[in-house]
């Protein structure tokens, strides 16, 4: 079990994952920059439904860049072990 700390709440998100703490950390990270960034303070959506909603766009996001850093690497083994 995984803790993300919200900066805009008290409470915190427990995520049952195998991610590593640096993966967690860029969800953390996600989640509390786009809060302010976006100014998510509407009080008719609670706290916690925004949390969440921001907890899977931060996940899918990092998951594909996370993804994406592994593919170019294999890339560019292939080009340099052609040399």
């Amino acid at each position: 079990m995984k803790e993300v700390h919200l900066g805009f709440q008290e409470d915190k998100l427990e995520i049952e994952t195998n991610c590593t703490d640096e993966i967690i950390n860029k969800i953390e990270e996600y989640i509390n920059i786009n809060y302010l960034k976006h100014n998510l303070t509407d009080p008719s959506i609670s706290r916690q439904t925004v949390s969440n909603i921001l907890l899977v766009n931060a996940v899918y996001e990092i998951l594909s860049l996370q993804k994406e850093k592994e593919e170019s690497g294999e890339r560019i083994n292939k080009v340099l072990s052609s040399f």
